[in-house]
């Protein structure tokens, strides 16, 4: 009786230590996405002097699409056009101003209409949370950093 109780007790213990414990994750992941609407809430130039913002000239709100479709919609209009981002490997500057060399994103928009245009080009995108994403572009001389938000 004590042998049946003890391999009981072991058989017991054993599948006890053995069993999977499932576990869900309600948390939500990171959503990096360009779609949506966004705004720049801030453009900075950077120099031997070091960081300075300034206006960019572009107060309205950026509309990305999926298919790589965009539109700028301002109080003088709509204009109309595309966006890309490709994953590169190239040098950069990150938004903290440091030349980096790894993979990395790109990011280019160009709209027109009503007369005007918008060609932006970034050597560099990086997400800041689900709401937030900073582009770097560097001209020879200085970077500059756009910080779009999310309308």
């Amino acid at each position: 009786m004590k042998t049946i109780l003890s391999l009981s007790f072991i058989l017991f213990i054993s599948a006890g230590l053995t069993s999977c414990i499932k576990t869900v994750d309600i948390s939500t992941p990171a959503n990096n996405s360009i779609s949506g609407s966004w705004y720049i809430s801030d453009a900075a130039n950077y120099d031997k002097y070091g960081w300075y913002s300034y206006d960019p000239g572009l107060p309205g709100v950026f509309n990305f699409y999926n298919d790589g479709t965009a539109q700028y919609a301002d109080n003088t209009g709509n204009m109309q056009g595309d966006w890309y981002s490709n994953l590169i490997t190239t040098g950069y500057y990150n938004q903290y101003g440091d030349y980096k060399v790894d993979s990395h994103k790109d990011f280019s928009i160009s709209v027109s209409g009503n007369g005007g245009y918008i060609d932006l080009v970034f050597d560099d995108i990086s997400f800041a949370g689900n709401n937030q994403f900073i582009a770097t572009y560097y001209d020879g001389k200085s970077i500059q950093r756009y910080t779009f938000t999310r309308y």
